[in-house]
């Protein structure tokens, strides 16, 4: 490694080279990296090490490291710097230096300074997280940064709001001189201070429900699970910056949100969020590098602008396939209701007929009626996520009853007119006694209800774009509309006799017909549309609670305004935790 030209232009001059003879990766774990060097002769060898600022100082020598460090430290931290510690020490060239164990190099270092780094927020990162926050998603941050540092980029980015305070959760583990600790500690004006629980009761914080974000390192991360156990899943509840965290805690985080019945998703950029790329529900890889091996997903940009737009997609995916569900199953429930009238009446519905409905109708519809993609905007409110729920079995019950109803009156209307001949059943039944004013009435209007069924179905606003937009599937219902009605009012020769429909001599019946049918189909949409506003909450005879964990917990803590514990000590069963 030769070092940079010193000075400008012609007149500077290059130094020595240095040959790196050692090389220790860098570790998540240790939080540091470090080589060994010589000059090509051999004269001198040193070794370098940088990582962050706490780690290195605790390996260097106590004299070699200012007085005002952790100042420093906290000052440069809390403007949002990325802050790296450099130290070096001289080797003695009798040593073998390719041989030389890792843990005798990096001891006794000698202090050299701070290396300060500016990683500014990407501009897309602020409008996405207040997309995800309007859309009542709970945006958390997972970093191997100084929890200062991690807590000034949540505030750049929107994560913590202005008026939103920030509690420093610190646990200590179990020494041979002290217990296990746990502390809560309120920010004072975001520089990093701390206020005293006397502050907290003069302020009257608790009072006026000041709304706050939790910050924990990796290493109280760990204490927490390992000695507090009680109060991680509170403390998980509230946490928005997990500073510090190595590979293996980040995976572990993951997992214990999906304990509380979370739904994970996870973006990453490098080999250290392989773990949790892959324990999570949705991970999303930012790089095309280690990541995206570990995760189904990979962003082509370098940002979390794809984030909004896959939760988008998959919310139209699951909607999409419960309409094509309820569809199915409304389509094979009115075809029953068909088969079932005519039976009784000992009739049925020849087989060009079926064909007609399952080729011309139901196979045409289902292809087109799932295009049209993801609404622009990510709303709040989110799909059913079970097709037992009681938005999605009430529909197909009373879009069923609506189907028997609408083809009931079809039969009841054609029976009530004056040139009605009753069907002659007692030599042919079945399609024999085909074309016949039953069977034909009730064809035209379940041909008409498969049409209806499939625009009342297909979910547009809020999770997929209004039906204008997939306009192959708007073309074909109008173009089906068009058919079913050519069919009632002039079906011609060649058609009545190929379906084996019966041609009503009164044009008005026709008309009447058709009415029907357009009654029908307001009828049932405007039943979807209360289904859709909630009609069927009313047969809950009381609310049942949540069976998840995380609101459970959450509707807990609403209960309790002491929460998190600035002013008293709490006891636990494991440790006594003091509070500050």
């Amino acid at each position: 490694m030769r070092p940079p030209v010193q000075g400008r232009g012609a007149e500077g001059t290059s130094g020595k080279a240095v040959a790196i003879v050692q090389r220790f990766p860098f570790s998540s774990a240790l939080q540091r990296m470090s080589v060994v060097t010589t000059t090509p002769q051999g004269c001198s060898a040193f070794a370098y090490i940088k990582g962050s600022p706490e780690m290195v100082a605790s390996l260097c020598q106590e004299d070699t490291v200012p007085p005002q460090f952790s100042s420093q430290l906290q000052m440069f931290s809390s403007e949002g710097l990325r802050v790296l510690a450099l130290a070096y020490k001289p080797l003695d060239r009798t040593d073998n230096l390719k041989t030389i164990e890792r843990r005798e190099l990096e001891k006794d270092m000698l202090f050299l300074g701070l290396l300060m780094m500016k990683n500014m927020v990407k501009p897309q990162s602020k409008e996405v997280i207040n997309i995800l926050r309007e859309a009542q998603l709970r945006c958390i941050m997972v970093t191997g940064d100084n929890i200062l540092t991690a807590v000034n980029v949540a505030k750049t980015c929107g994560m913590v709001a202005c008026h939103e305070r920030v509690i420093f959760v610190n646990a200590t583990a179990h020494t041979a001189s002290s217990a296990p600790t746990l502390t809560f500690n309120l920010e004072d004006g975001g520089h990093g201070n701390f206020q005293s629980s006397a502050d907290v009761i003069t302020q009257g914080l608790y009072q006026s429900g000041f709304s706050y974000h939790m910050a924990i390192s990796g290493k109280s991360f760990a204490a927490l699970c390992d000695h507090f156990p009680e109060y991680l899943p509170k403390v998980l509840l509230r946490t928005t910056v997990f500073a510090r965290m190595t590979p293996d805690q980040k995976t572990h985080l993951v997992k214990e949100l999906q304990k509380l019945n979370y739904r994970v998703g996870m973006c990453g950029d490098g080999a250290n969020d392989c773990g949790a790329l892959r324990a999570a529900d949705v991970g999303v890889s930012l790089s095309e590098a280690e990541a995206s091996v570990a995760s189904p997903f990979t962003s082509k940009s370098e940002n979390i602008s794809c984030v909004p737009m896959l939760i988008s997609e998959g919310r139209c995916s699951l909607i999409t396939s419960f309409s094509l569900f309820r569809y199915m199953a409304l389509y094979s429930l009115c075809q029953f209701s068909s088969v079932l009238i005519l039976y009784t009446l000992k009739t049925n519905l020849g087989d060009l007929q079926f064909l007609f409905v399952d080729i011309c109708l139901m196979t045409s519809l289902a292809l087109l009626m799932g295009r049209g993609g993801p609404s622009q905007e990510l709303h709040a409110c989110r799909p059913p996520a079970s097709l037992l729920s009681l938005p999605v079995l009430g529909s197909i019950f009373l879009h069923t009853c609506m189907i028997a109803a609408g083809q009931l009156a079809a039969l009841s209307t054609t029976m009530s007119q004056e040139w009605y001949i009753p069907l002659n059943s007692t030599t042919k039944i079945g399609q024999e006694n085909l074309p016949n004013m039953e069977n034909s009435s009730v064809f035209v209007l379940s041909g008409f209800q498969f049409i209806i069924m499939a625009v009342v179905v297909t979910k547009g606003y809020p999770h997929k774009k209004p039906l204008y937009y997939n306009w192959m599937f708007l073309c074909l219902v109008l173009l089906l509309f068009v058919v079913m009605t050519w069919l009632v009012i002039y079906p011609g020769e060649f058609l009545t006799e190929t379906l084996k429909l019966y041609n009503f001599p009164d044009v008005q019946f026709k008309f009447l017909l058709v009415a029907l049918a357009a009654l029908n189909f307001f009828l049932c949409f405007v039943i979807e549309a209360m289904i859709d506003l909630g009609m069927l909450n009313c047969l809950r005879l009381r609310r049942r609670p949540s069976k998840k964990r995380y609101k459970l917990l959450n509707d807990s803590l609403l209960n309790s305004p002491l929460w998190p514990p600035l002013s008293r000590p709490l006891s636990s069963s494991h440790s006594v935790i003091h509070v500050s």
